[in-house]
Parts: structure tokens; C-alpha cells; sequence
């Protein structure tokens, strides 16, 4: 099988990670893209020991009639000059500056065979000119066809910024469109704004073969004086202190807070919303906005517990910082 490339050799680290972090690419084990501090080490006998207990929250799952509210007023969203962050559901987002418009992991109806809850705030139509489609991961419900499809069918020309070799795919359901990959730590090459790649505690996989041959990731986006960090999927780790090191002034931390009972197999890939919060104190951001809840039920825990509990961690710390979103809002603050 072919090799997997550590890094993209066209582009720069970001300046300091090599003498901070003797970062020099990412670290491959046995042909497979791996965690920097925490290799994937969930076996069948983990899934089983998971799907043959019995689920803790059943009853207050069936009884959680919690969905997600949509903005009466979507007028900020629909006009394609209003500056914004927006949220669309799971890990969508819209960031607009300056007419430049990026899309994050459009996933618009459901995930693979999973219902979605949430309702979209609009139709994929009305999400035009987006110019670049930032994807973290190769996950069916960050990465959807059919959604892919409908972006760059009203987007023609829609650029895509990946991990490495997630362009076999993107090039394939967004029809030969143009883009760039890169390992963690990189900078890509970009006008108008500054992109970087850094790392989350993931996995890849989309079939029965290709378990992390393609590399997962966050973003930071600076543009218009704003620094955005889009922190994919991600369990906790050491990552956000070095990324706060590198980038120490981020003004919005987007992290999610869904999917992560039970927490002894969940947490190496997903973050409950107290570890999540303790994340966004590591990024030391101005802001918190939660994602990957809500939408899609992927694990135990009933479909609005993630932000109750955000809620009640929000008010404990009397954090005005905590941003607790609705759906097709301006989250710009």
C-alpha cells in the first residue's frame, strides 16, 4: 500500500513548533495516521462490553423532548455581506467576513443512517457564494456526499481545506474542485486570510479498510482581526495548551460537548462539556461556542443533556464567555 505522507512538503510549519514542540510531521504506526499522545486503542471487545450493558439514561432519553431552537430573525445569515459565525447543527458552521465565506463539515439531512433532530435553519441553496469548505475529518457525519454534492452544485467554484490524503475523497464527491491538504502544525496557502491545521485526539474511517489513512484535525482561521479556532472532533488532551502556546489570542473556540457517554469509551474521541470547558480554558479564547449535539444521536447520553450541563457549568463560573447557541444565529460578538 502506498506510503502516507507525514506532512504536505509544499507547505510551511507554523513558525516556533519545531524549537516548542519538536513537531516534524505527524506520526505514523503500522501504515496508520496516530495521536501524537494518546494512540487509538479501542478494540471489538470495548464496542461489545459498551453495546451489551444496559444504557443508564434510557428512561430520561425516551422522555427528552429537547430540540434545538432556530433564530426567528435569519436575515444575517441569508445576506451575504453580513459579517457572522452562524450554526447550522452538529459541526456546521458558517463564518462570514468580508464576503469571504467558509462552510466547516456540511452535513444537511441525516448522517450515513442516523435521524437527524435538529431542523436546518436554511436550505443549502441559500448558503451561496460560499468560497471555502474547511473539512476535519473523513467521519460520516462531518463528511456527508450527498451534502458535499449539493455545496459545490451551487458553489462551482468552492475550494476545500483538508488533513492529509482526505483529497481522494473531497475531489470525488465535490467533482474535481480545487484544494489543499496538511498535516498537523501547517499553514496553507491562502489571500485574504491566514488557515492552519493542528491536531484533535481522533480517528479516521469510513469503511472496513481504511481505518486512519486519512488524517483528522481543527482549524484556525484568522481573517478581519478575528481569531477562530474550529476544534473538530476531539477527546481531551495536551493539544489545546500547545495550541494556546502558538496561538495565544483566539477569540472564539468552537468545541463540542455531544457524544461522550459513557465516558470510559467515549472520551478518546469526543469530550463531555466539562471537559470540553476545561479545553476552552486551555485555548485561553474569549469565547466558547458548543457544537456536536443536538443533531444526531450517537451515544448514550439523552439528546439535551449536553446543554443542560453546559448551562449549569456556564452558571456556576458565572462565565459570560459561554455562548450557548441557536441555531441560524449570529454568534459574533
Amino acid at each position: 500500500s502506498k506510503k502516507l505522507p507525514t506532512h504536505n512538503v509544499q507547505l510551511p510549519f507554523i513558525k516556533g513548533v519545531d524549537t516548542q514542540l519538536n513537531w516534524t510531521g505527524n506520526p505514523i504506526d503500522k501504515g496508520m495516521y496516530q495521536n501524537h499522545e494518546f494512540p487509538m486503542s479501542k478494540a471489538f471487545s470495548d464496542v461489545w462490553r459498551w453495546k451489551s450493558k444496559k444504557n443508564p439514561y434510557e428512561e430520561e432519553k425516551k422522555q427528552d423532548t429537547f430540540r434545538l431552537p432556530i433564530a426567528e430573525d435569519l436575515t444575517a445569515l441569508k445576506d451575504s455581506q453580513q459579517n457572522g459565525i452562524f450554526w447550522l447543527g452538529h459541526a456546521t458552521f458558517v463564518f462570514r467576513f468580508n464576503g469571504i465565506q467558509f462552510i466547516t463539515d456540511p452535513v444537511f439531512k441525516k448522517a450515513a443512517v442516523i435521524k437527524r433532530w435538529s431542523k436546518l435553519p436554511v436550505k443549502p441553496s441559500e448558503l451561496s457564494p460560499t468560497h471555502y469548505l474547511l473539512m476535519s475529518h473523513d467521519h460520516r457525519d462531518h463528511c456527508d456526499k450527498t451534502s458535499l454534492r449539493k455545496m459545490i452544485k451551487f458553489n462551482p467554484e468552492m475550494q476545500f481545506y483538508s488533513g492529509l490524503n482526505m483529497s481522494g475523497i473531497l475531489r470525488k464527491f465535490l467533482k474535481g474542485a480545487k484544494g489543499q491538504e496538511a498535516g498537523w502544525y501547517q499553514k496553507f496557502e491562502t489571500e485574504g486570510f491566514e488557515l492552519y491545521f493542528l491536531p484533535t485526539r481522533h480517528w479516521a474511517k469510513r469503511g472496513l479498510t481504511d481505518t486512519n489513512k486519512r488524517l483528522w484535525g481543527s482549524f484556525i482561521l484568522k481573517i478581519d482581526g478575528v481569531t477562530i479556532y474550529f476544534g473538530g472532533d476531539s477527546g481531551y488532551g495536551s493539544h489545546y495548551n500547545d495550541i494556546a502556546k502558538l496561538f495565544p489570542q483566539i477569540d472564539y473556540a468552537i468545541l463540542g460537548i455531544g457524544a461522550y457517554e459513557p465516558e470510559w469509551f467515549m472520551e478518546d474521541n469526543h469530550s463531555s462539556p466539562l471537559k470540553a470547558y476545561k479545553a476552552y480554558k486551555d485555548l485561553n479564547a474569549k469565547y466558547f461556542i458548543p457544537m456536536h449535539y443536538g443533531t444526531f444521536d450517537l451515544s448514550d447520553e439523552p439528546i439535551g443533556k449536553p446543554q443542560r450541563e453546559l448551562e449549569k457549568i456556564k452558571m456556576e463560573n458565572k462565565d459570560t464567555g459561554v455562548i450557548i447557541p441557536v441555531l441560524g444565529a449570529n454568534l459574533l460578538r
